[in-house]
């Protein structure tokens, strides 16, 4: 069985994503992530968050040249 990620394994004791083992017909069973509702949430959350702090970024790295 491969390593996970550290990200990955926060992500899913955090429940915001699903795992599941699927075998594979080239080499060991791999895991599988998927969102669940409350990483969708997490995410749309981020996602508002995200501009603002981007754009702000933006305007002052343009201000500094």
């Amino acid at each position: 069985v491969a390593p996970t990620s550290p990200l990955l394994s926060r992500l899913r004791k955090s429940g915001w994503v699903a795992t599941a083992w699927r075998e594979s017909a080239a080499g060991p069973p791999r895991r599988y992530y998927k969102l669940t509702a409350e990483g969708m949430a997490a995410l749309a959350a981020f996602e508002r968050t995200w501009e603002p702090f981007r754009n702000a970024v933006d305007r002052t790295l343009k201000g500094a040249r």
